[in-house]
């Protein structure tokens, strides 16, 4: 019995990995940037991802879950470091059928990133090209598992004291980094985010010594599975 239950796991492990299709990189070549001295503003979103991205991301296993009308479409993945220092922005062209999706990630700068600690660098996957404003974000994970892992966000307050997540009607509290350079993002966010590929409304709340400032809504897509 103890055989069979091991041999049905190896099973379901090689399907799982099977069923993991890489997305095209369209940008050519990589495009990354290392700039020790650079000044960066960015966005209030920085990155939205599990606890197990930032690990794959070095380890070429950064993956999303595609759903059925986001085929053939274009995916902009950005990386963004704390400090501002490292940054990437590429384009991917989705597979046209839905399912688990690895994005191969050529860094030139393998080391740089890798010295990276959690929290210290972000990721962000939104549909379309990176100059596309678009609202809607895939939930970046490893094609590697992680599905049990908690999912976060990383954003910018752009000076707010106080910041806060909505989630299906449920409030959360983000937490200001308070160590280390904060170029590009100050606060982490849990989001209450169940594997699936629904949409999910989010609205971060942001408020400057109490007084609220204007809040923003987006979409959450899937998890990885």
């Amino acid at each position: 019995m103890r055989l069979l239950t091991g041999l049905l796991l190896c099973l379901s492990a090689a399907a799982s990995a099977q069923d993991t299709v890489s997305a095209e990189l369209v940008s050519d070549p990589f495009v990354e940037s290392y700039e020790p001295e650079v000044s960066v503003s960015g966005n209030v979103v920085v990155g939205i991802m599990t606890t197990a991205a930032a690990a794959a991301i070095t380890r070429d296993q950064i993956a999303i879950t595609a759903t059925a009308d986001t085929g053939g479409q274009h995916l902009c993945l950005k990386a963004t470091s704390r400090d501002g220092i490292y940054t990437s922005r590429n384009v991917y062209a989705l597979p046209n059928e839905p399912g688990n999706v690895r994005f191969p990630y050529r860094s030139k700068l393998a080391d740089v990133v890798s010295d990276y600690a959690e929290h210290e660098i972000a990721l962000s996957a939104t549909v379309g090209d990176c100059d596309s404003g678009a609202s809607d974000y895939f939930l970046l994970g490893s094609s590697a598992g992680g599905a049990a892992e908690s999912a976060m966000m990383y954003l910018n307050s752009f000076g707010a004291t106080d910041v806060f997540v909505e989630v299906g009607g449920e409030i959360k509290t983000c937490e200001y980094i308070s160590e280390g350079r904060r170029t590009t993002f100050d606060f982490i966010c849990p989001l209450a985010i169940s594997a699936g590929t629904d949409a999910v409304p989010v609205t971060i709340i942001r408020e400057r010594f109490g007084r609220e400032q204007p809040s923003i809504s987006l979409k959450v897509i899937g998890a990885i599975q």
